[in-house]
């Protein structure tokens, strides 16, 4: 490739770390806090701490292998290199995590738009329209560059995390009640009611997979992109767990639970205009969060084709911006083509997903289905950790993940058997394993062997 047909490298370990900090944070933290505080009850920090062991754990995974092969095509390319007879293993992989990143774009911007009728007492016919318009503006950004991308992407991240720093601030400095921390959930076993929160919870770390996307844009992608996701965690997880720690001392556990908007709904009880001051910022989360996955899954896209397991059309670079412009339009359509699936398919069809007593949205099933499709792919990641350090030990690491028995890493082995716990435990639903086989049929199509 000439210069021209090259992504231009201009990312350094501060905007790597924030932009993965953006897509961890999330507006997981907003929802998630409240349904593990049901499980923990006033423990819940137990389940955040034990959480973030488990993101740790897949992270230095991560980290490692993107210090070995810093591509965009990241977690396809980690798979291929460990199972290098399963091809097909790897790029389900691959898929996966590009789902992760459509579906999450998807799931996010209709969550912006709800958040945004609410605010401005708007009518909920607007929130197909409104998401779809953040999608278009946020492909737009995506395009234009990787700077304007990373200087908004800071901005936003700032004003997300701030929201928790104040939830923090309130919590400490005017509690409304005294919390046992080791008081739990009377109805549960206290260490069951720890781990089923966690599991819960967990999901709330996921984004760091997607860092290492930005790998062929980066300075010293082997050195920077595995600091950037050690640091990224080790700041989300401090905030979550000062967040875990205050958020009880403003309101009960099993209020928590209760709520649609644990976060706001307890901030208020010591500060009432803060309700509405963390509804905005949740804005400010869902835009950060939209545009991080539409970032993550073009560049994964882009590295695909570029190893030719997708049409060499998605490897396409323009000349101006130095950007894959048409990953970049291919991933905002599926985006945009998902919105409108999972709004108007229900409606045109009268089609209900209901199982016993729970009734499934459409879009909240995509947004389940897009966690696990991280998930299973965090297993393989895992696993191919352990394989590459049998049959490539001598090749140049960068970082290393600690804790060995001589070749063996012991960490991705806990992690993967924590996560066939957290799979046991939350995924339940036939329906969502149903729908992620689906993603794969689909991703099928479009596979061509290299």
């Amino acid at each position: 490739m000439s210069e021209e047909e090259k992504l231009k490298r201009v990312l350094g370990l501060g905007y790597t770390t924030l932009f993965g900090v953006g897509l961890i944070l999330g507006a997981g933290i907003y929802v998630l806090i409240g349904r593990a505080a049901g499980f923990s009850g006033d423990a819940v920090w137990l389940s955040v701490l034990f959480s973030t062991f488990i993101a740790l754990t897949t992270g230095f995974s991560y980290a490692e292998l993107s210090s070995m092969y810093p591509t965009a095509a990241s977690t396809h390319t980690y798979i291929e290199k460990a199972f290098p007879r399963r091809s097909l293993l790897a790029f389900i992989a691959g898929w996966l995590i590009f789902f992760e990143g459509v579906a999450g774009a998807a799931t996010a911007s209709v969550g912006f738009a709800r958040y945004f009728t609410q605010l401005f007492s708007m009518s909920e016919y607007w929130i197909p329209f409104i998401a779809i318009a953040l999608v278009v503006i946020l492909s737009f950004v995506n395009w234009w560059g990787i700077e304007e991308s990373a200087l908004m992407t800071v901005i936003f991240t700032f004003v997300e995390a701030g929201g928790l720093a104040l939830v923090v601030f309130l919590g400490f400095m005017f509690p409304q009640r005294s919390p046992n921390y080791l008081g739990f959930n009377p109805t549960l076993d206290p260490i069951i009611g720890i781990l089923i929160g966690a599991a819960v919870f967990y999901f709330a770390f996921t984004g760091f997979e997607l860092q290492p996307t930005l790998s062929e844009e980066t300075r010293e992608p082997r050195k920077t992109i595995p600091r950037a996701i050690i640091l990224a965690l080790l700041v989300t997880s401090l905030l979550y767990l000062l967040v875990a720690l205050a958020v009880v001392r403003l309101l009960p556990w099993d209020m928590l639970a209760e709520s649609r908007a644990p976060l706001a709904d307890a901030a208020a009880t010591a500060w009432k205009p803060a309700y509405m001051v963390l509804m905005f910022i949740a804005l400010f989360s869902t835009t950060n969060t939209v545009l991080g996955f539409l970032v993550s899954a073009s560049r994964l896209a882009y590295g695909l084709a570029s190893e030719g397991i997708l049409s060499e059309r998605l490897a396409r670079v323009d000349k101006w911006k130095r950007t894959p412009y048409v990953s970049v339009l291919v991933s905002g359509l599926i985006a945009v083509l998902t919105i409108l699936v999972t709004v108007y398919l229900p409606e045109i069809t009268g089609l209900e997903v209901k199982f016993g007593e729970v009734e499934y949205k459409l879009i909240d099933m995509v947004g389940k289905t897009s966690s696990l499709a991280a998930i299973l792919a965090f297993i393989m990641v895992n696993i191919a950790v352990i394989i590459l350090r049998f049959t490539k030990p001598d090749y140049k690491r960068y970082f290393t993940i600690p804790v060995n028995i001589g070749r063996f890493p012991l960490l991705p082995a806990i992690s993967v058997a924590l996560i066939v716990f957290f799979l046991a435990v939350s995924f339940t639903d036939w329906i969502i394993w149903v729908s992620t086989a689906i993603v794969v049929l689909i991703g099928l199509i479009f596979y061509r062997k290299s």
